[in-house]
């Protein structure tokens, strides 16, 4: 087997085992590239709650990046809910000084009811700090209304527009994503220098969904590292996302929003 090449993920844990730094590395583990990881924030949440958290000490995610990062070669890194300031800064640090050559950026910043996770002077930090260090940036329509403090509705002009005012901010690929838009398609928008694409993929009809998000920033990472040019693994990404839900449809993991099937397709 070739040496498969190495993507970092700093990600909060997901004890019901559907999103956050679990859903990352099975993600990896579908793409044939090794993951390391850092974590960020304990969480007790399963399929139906989200009920405590514990942040991880800045210190001890200092060290777990700087232990990852001497020992391995990094091809990508990828972030999920970085859940503190302290957090976004040391991200912030680590990718201004080099040593995050390639950062996508999953910015976390709702909850599954679309509910904020931060307050605005942190979502204002992400926009200042994140985003303009970011290769690509992943947010769903309501996380990209957040980062650009506007009122817009999902209609794909929206979007768009949305997309592009993400890039003007300097990240070099902006993907927002319409997964919690209503209609008959699932339909992601890629900006990158200032020309914009429309993705469109086939919506299932069931609640796992769950850790799509990251799912599909994972993904991304992946192919990058694997040498895939971004607006193909964007696409390949989008594609394997849908098709991980399709298995999942009829699942009943838990009796609230279950997981999505990330491995099937080995079997």
């Amino acid at each position: 087997m070739t040496q498969p090449p190495v993507v970092l993920s700093i990600a909060g844990s997901d004890s019901g085992g559907g999103s956050g730094l679990q859903a990352d590395l099975r993600t990896f583990a579908a793409h044939a590239v090794h993951g390391v990881c850092a974590l960020t924030v304990v969480s007790a949440q399963n399929t139906e709650s989200f009920v405590d958290a514990w942040a991880v000490p800045v210190n001890l995610l200092r060290s777990q990046i700087d232990t990852v990062t001497k020992d391995f070669t990094i091809d990508v890194t990828k972030t999920g809910l970085l859940y503190s300031e302290d957090n976004i800064m040391l991200v912030k640090e680590k990718a201004e000084s080099g040593v995050f050559q390639h950062l996508v950026v999953d910015p976390v910043i709702v909850n599954r009811h679309g509910e904020p996770l931060y307050d605005k002077r942190l979502i204002r930090l992400i926009r200042k700090l994140l985003v303009p260090r970011s290769s690509v940036l992943t947010p769903n329509h309501l996380e990209a209304m957040k980062l650009l403090e506007i009122d817009a509705d999902d209609e794909i002009d929206s979007m768009c527009d949305m997309a592009l005012m993400l890039g003007a901010l300097g990240a070099e690929t902006v993907v927002v994503t319409g997964g919690r838009r209503r209609g008959l398609k699932m339909v992601d928008v890629v900006a990158a220098n200032g020309e914009v694409t429309v993705l469109e993929t086939q919506r299932h009809q069931t609640s796992n969904v769950r850790g799509s998000g990251d799912s599909f920033s994972a993904a991304i990472a992946a192919q990058i590292a694997k040498g895939t040019n971004v607006m193909e693994a964007i696409s390949a990404s989008q594609h394997f996302t849908s098709e991980a839900i399709s298995r999942s449809a009829n699942w009943t993991l838990g009796s609230g929003q279950g997981p999505i099937d990330h491995l099937g397709s080995l079997l």
